[in-house]
């Protein structure tokens, strides 16, 4: 007779109720670790791992734990966003972007993942100075996404070039001064 132990599957659901309701990451450790005890190949339990990692600022963990979950399944778009996520906070960007262009390969059909998985990819893209490939981005959005989150997206990415870009010239490098 074969037995099918559900123990690692009630641990996780525990574990993310504390991690995701209640925003209790002690909790929510211990009953990962259990689950992982009881299963160490249990998917999302690793990828909670992983961003409990996140959240307390391992970022070297995160990375190991995620990568570890994505040998069982290297598709699964959560997992590839958070280590696009942590690839970003460590400034391994050219991995951010690899993992990243691996979930818009698979185009998911959440929108609201979408935007966020954009967003990230355009601030990387910004915080590297490639200023015209997020804008390339940006105008081939089009109806991939809701229309409010693409104008939020371009709102903050126009708001970001606008501190960052030098000025382009002699006229725009002035000093206004205004006496009152």
């Amino acid at each position: 007779m074969n037995v099918v132990c559900f123990n690692a599957e009630k641990f996780y659901r525990i574990a993310y109720d504390y991690f995701q309701y209640e925003n209790n990451t002690k909790l929510a450790k211990k009953y990962i670790n259990l689950a992982l005890k009881d299963n160490p190949k249990h998917f999302k339990s690793l990828v909670l791992k992983g961003r409990i990692f996140i959240l307390e600022n391992k970022i070297q963990n995160a990375a190991k734990t995620l990568l570890s979950a994505l040998k069982i399944n290297d598709n699964e778009v959560n997992c590839l966003y958070y280590l696009a996520y942590a690839y970003n906070l460590e400034e391994k960007t050219t991995l951010a972007i690899k993992y990243l262009d691996k979930i818009f390969d698979q185009n998911p059909l959440d929108k609201e993942f979408l935007s966020d998985c954009y967003k990230l990819k355009i601030s990387i893209l910004v915080n590297l100075k490639q200023y015209k490939k997020a804008e390339n981005i940006l105008k081939n959005l089009n109806y991939s996404l809701y229309s409010n989150d693409i104008f939020n997206i371009e709102e903050s990415f126009y708001k970001i070039i606008q501190n960052k870009k030098p000025p382009e010239n002699k006229a725009e490098r002035r000093i206004l001064h205004i006496n009152f």
